[in-house]
């Protein structure tokens, strides 16, 4: 058997062994404190992580979002670009067409300056050609009075030389 001693030593060494399994289960206890106080921090954890997924979807939804207004407004600036380059054309045609139809007033006063210059122009002429045919007429007269004359100059003449002979 066990001398006293060893006895003696083996109860300290229980005891020393003891006080080693109370701070032991101390610590166990403090580190199941800390355990579940670290569950209860991955559980929030986890919670902060879902919201946070959550609102990383919503973010990303409303990059999504942000992206296809800015594909909208693009696309929208580019129309209106080119409404911009339309009114840009229909204001340069709308000039060409004022200038055109000023040209056209412009000629057609002009038609108009003509047509009333012709107009004379025939009166004129058909006033010439009524005093051509007068001449004509009056020259036919006159030639015809000549012939008539010369005609009775010449009996004349014979008349006269029948009296004096």
């Amino acid at each position: 058997m066990l001398s006293a001693d060893q006895i003696q030593q083996i109860i300290i060494e229980n005891e020393q062994l003891q006080v080693q399994v109370n701070d032991l289960n101390y610590m166990l206890s403090e580190k199941e404190e800390e355990i579940t106080i670290l569950k209860k921090a991955a559980s929030s954890a986890a919670a902060l992580r879902s919201v946070l997924d959550t609102q990383l979807d919503d973010m990303q939804l409303m990059q999504n979002h942000i992206g296809k207004q800015q594909q909208q407004a693009e696309g929208a600036e580019e129309r209106e670009l080119e409404l911009h380059q339309e009114v840009l054309q229909a204001i340069k045609i709308q000039h060409q067409y004022n200038d055109l139809f000023q040209q056209y007033t412009y000629v057609t006063t002009q038609l108009a300056d003509v047509q009333e210059e012709l107009a004379t122009i025939k009166k004129r002429s058909s006033i010439l050609q009524k005093i051509a045919v007068q001449i004509g007429e009056l020259e036919s007269t006159v030639e015809d009075l000549t012939l008539e004359r010369d005609a009775l100059k010449d009996r004349l003449l014979l008349l006269e030389n029948e009296q004096s002979q």
